[in-house]
């Protein structure tokens, strides 16, 4: 049996092509990539917890409790911001106040 001659050199040319290895850093940084959660606590023992990539990118925050208290479960440091404009640092497996109790809207975290 006879193929054309570009049919069959040109197919082991896309193989190459689509097989060609992913950028060097770039699939060690998307393993890097955890959700932090970071659980805020409200009136009358109301919590919820958030999920935020731990990216260092700012991620909108949907929830409507306000919280007087934010903990993180670890393994990153978060800088969470309410509606307010309050600023709540977390630094690995940690609880901080929120002052005053308001609304978060965005967080940002870090893998250690």
């Amino acid at each position: 049996m006879k193929l054309p001659i570009v049919p069959t050199i040109l197919l082991p040319l896309f193989g190459l092509v689509y097989a060609s290895p992913v950028p060097e850093g770039a699939l060690e940084a998307r393993q890097n990539v955890f959700d932090a959660l970071v659980i805020c606590y409200g009136a009358a023992g109301a919590q919820v917890t958030f999920e935020i990539p731990a990216d260092n990118q700012p991620h909108a925050i949907t929830e409507s409790l306000s919280c007087s208290m934010l903990c993180l479960e670890g393994g990153a440091t978060c800088l969470v911001t309410g509606i307010d404009g309050s600023e709540t640092e977390l630094i690995g497996a940690m609880c901080a106040d929120v002052g005053p109790p308001q609304v978060q809207v965005s967080g940002s975290c870090l893998a250690f």
